[in-house]
């Protein structure tokens, strides 16, 4: 089982700041074991953000994004309580999802 998103939505004034962290390979597929084989193609190919069930942001992802990608972003009108939600699917039909509620900075 791969480690649990990291998510974290705090609130200043009427602005949300979240950080996102995602554990993942994000393997491009061009990489080499050391006895020479490739290593498989296996990273994120869309994210979702979405606040009080809407989604707010909407992103696609492809090989050249690094491992345990961390992702930051800024969002206007929210308040304390209001509720965060991020999901991935991977090239390789694995999902990830996780949820947090937005706190007071």
């Amino acid at each position: 089982m791969p480690d649990p998103i990291k998510l974290r939505a705090t609130v200043r004034g009427d602005d949300g700041e979240v950080r996102v962290l995602l554990p993942h390979p994000m393997e491009s597929g061009q990489r080499r074991e050391a006895g020479g084989q490739l290593v498989s193609a296996h990273f994120i190919t869309s994210v979702v953000l979405s606040l009080n069930g809407r989604p707010v942001i909407e992103g696609a992802l492809g090989t050249a994004v690094s491992a345990n990608p961390l992702f930051a972003f800024q969002l206007g009108g929210v308040k304390a309580g209001d509720r965060l939600a991020v999901t991935w699917v991977d090239n390789k039909g694995q999902r990830g999802s996780a949820e947090t509620v937005f706190s007071a900075a």
